[in-house]
């Protein structure tokens, strides 16, 4: 199929961010919403796994991407991954990948992946992955320069530090004992 007949380029959103990773609103956000939904449910939640979920399918597709020369939305942006990750919890000693689940959940939500349907659905348009390797310099400019992203990432990196703050996750300690545990409580000593 060539590029000009993909469907990438037959029903492209003009406003897609494609090859664009944004660590802190990735994080953040994953991180705010399932504390939000921990403090509603009550329930501890092993927030190293969001954390992980968040950014997971960026680590699976932006190196596969640069390695294959293909866009940097591939198989890990897809619902048959989220579907994978959502079936494993349905194991019982695999139970708290649903922490995973809701990180890749917010991932594919704040990547805006629908306006990528041949990625999101994927393999149902029959067609591959596009060939258009990860650019680092267009990352970069999108980075300085998109104000969406820029929000992103200051809201972001707001409820990560509130997060940490709120914990009592203000040391180095902290943070090897935070993912150490992976649930965050307050600590009542000072940290060494």
């Amino acid at each position: 199929m060539s590029a000009d007949t993909h469907p990438a380029s037959l029903i492209c959103h003009p406003n897609v961010r494609r090859g664009s990773m944004y660590l802190l609103g990735h994080l953040g956000i994953g991180l705010g919403t399932a504390w939000l939904v921990a403090a509603k449910g009550g329930r501890p939640v092993d927030y190293r796994l969001v954390l992980l979920g968040s950014i997971l399918p960026d680590l699976i597709d932006k190196p596969l991407g640069a390695f294959l020369g293909l866009e940097s939305r591939l198989w890990g942006h897809t619902l048959v991954f989220f579907g994978a990750v959502l079936i494993a919890c349905a194991i019982p000693s695999l139970r708290a990948f649903l922490a995973v689940g809701l990180g890749v959940a917010t991932h594919l939500l704040l990547d805006r992946i629908w306006e990528q349907p041949w990625v999101l659905f994927w393999p149902a348009f029959g067609a591959g992955f596009p060939a258009d390797g990860p650019n680092l310099w267009n990352i970069l400019r999108v980075l300085v320069s998109d104000p969406v992203v820029i929000a992103g990432e200051i809201v972001g990196a707001t409820i990560l530090v509130a997060f940490a703050r709120a914990h009592g996750i203000r040391s180095w300690s902290a943070v090897k004992r935070f993912f150490r545990e992976g649930t965050a409580v307050p600590s009542t000593a000072a940290d060494p």
